[in-house]
């Protein structure tokens, strides 16, 4: 009777081991893919304000930020590793302000860093999406 208790005991206890060892590593993988989606946020909004300061007549700044809703997505692999497809989409909306009788361009930029290949919010378990904001003036 002692040796069924036992065994049912340890039995138990591994199994209750397993499903915490389980949900570590499940929560391990998803801050990863967290992190790489960030790290594809932030690459989004340095190439954007690239393209706002350094490029500022390529199609990004001149069509891009002028159309509403417009957006532009950028494919990037594994990015870094196994996990899935990343990619960013960056859009971008631009406005003209007066500030002492000086016409400044205003550029709001939204980068959404994602690891599907769609970035819709929308998603099974494992989806991860980070987004950011950047505002430029010039």
């Amino acid at each position: 009777m002692a040796a069924v208790f036992l065994i049912v005991t340890f039995a138990a206890i591994g199994a209750y081991l397993v499903t915490v060892t389980s949900g570590q590593i499940e929560a391990t993988t998803q801050d990863e893919q967290g992190a790489r989606a960030y790290q594809a946020a932030r690459m989004g909004i340095e190439w954007a304000a690239y393209q706002v300061l350094i490029n500022s007549a390529g199609a990004f700044a001149t069509t891009t930020c002028t159309t509403p809703l417009a957006s532009q997505t950028l494919p990037l692999g594994a990015f870094g590793g196994p996990g899935g497809a990343f990619q960013v989409t960056v859009a971008c909306s631009r406005t003209t302000e007066n500030e002492g009788g000086r016409a400044v361009q205003v550029y709001v930029v939204t980068s959404t860093g994602c690891n599907r290949a769609n970035c819709t919010g929308v998603g099974d378990a494992t989806y991860v999406e980070r987004q950011m904001q950047l505002v430029l003036a010039q």
